[in-house]
């Protein structure tokens, strides 16, 4: 049985529907290769909590951290600066030597504590599923950008066209997609200061973690006045660019 042909004015439409839906998802395939993500940067980082109250002293609204990442050296260190409730903190996390700490400062008193790391350092990762959706202006500066789509929930990565470093990353609530998307921001990476370069090594030592500008006092730790961790539980995993890099 032979079937009847197709007229050309239907395959047009149906093939300029699709295509329009396509666009509007945003799902449209692209050529463009995926962003490679930096295996050795230091950057000051601003977070933002958009769900919190931005009147309030606790939870913070806002979050300032200071991150030194070296994968190839299997290390990393996150200081984070005093918000009202919380004092100041540095983390060194270091895979190469098996063995972690923490500096606090309570009332101009340093103290620390230390653990064994038993895991290897995760390695950062971009997802194969990014979808580039365009080019944007971030902060004054032309940006990639990039998703990860959960349906319910996106990712929005922003990378600097001319530096191929990242400058902000955004979760999203999806509210709506027709016939207008809008969404709801959840959380806000902001990278300022970035260097793509390996952080010298003195950075992770316990002089330079204990003498961070994050403490008000000048004292210096050594790691033999560090507490260790009961039965070498360790600390949790502090993400600085969601799932996509954390230690």
């Amino acid at each position: 049985r032979v079937k009847a042909p197709v007229p050309d004015t239907m395959v047009l439409l149906f093939t300029t529907l699709v295509t329009k839906a396509t666009t509007a998802s945003g799902a449209a395939k692209s050529t463009k290769p995926l962003p490679t993500p930096l295996l050795q940067f230091s950057s000051r980082i601003e977070t933002t909590a958009h769900q919190l109250n931005a009147t309030s002293d606790y939870p913070p609204y806002k979050r300032y951290m200071t991150v030194y990442y070296d994968f190839p050296a299997r290390r990393a260190r996150i200081d984070y600066n005093p918000v009202p409730h919380m004092p100041p903190k540095s983390f060194v996390r270091r895979y190469d030597l098996g063995f972690e700490w923490m500096v606090t400062e309570i009332r101009s008193q340093k103290e620390c504590q230390k653990s064994r790391l038993l895991e290897a350092m995760p390695m950062p990762r971009f997802p194969d599923s990014f979808i580039y959706i365009g080019q944007a202006r971030v902060r004054g500066k032309l940006c990639d950008h990039w998703r990860e789509d959960h349906g319910e929930e996106t990712v929005e990565y922003f990378e600097d066209v001319e530096s191929r470093q990242p400058l902000r990353l955004t979760t999203e609530a999806v509210d709506s997609i027709s016939p207008v998307r809008r969404t709801t921001p959840l959380m806000t990476y902001d990278y300022y200061q970035l260097q793509g370069a390996a952080p010298p090594e003195e950075a992770f030592k316990m002089k330079a973690s204990t003498s961070s500008p994050i403490f008000a006092t000048s004292s210096i730790l050594r790691i033999e006045d560090c507490e260790r961790v009961v039965q070498d539980m360790g600390f949790p995993y502090i993400h600085f660019m969601h799932t996509y890099y954390y230690a």
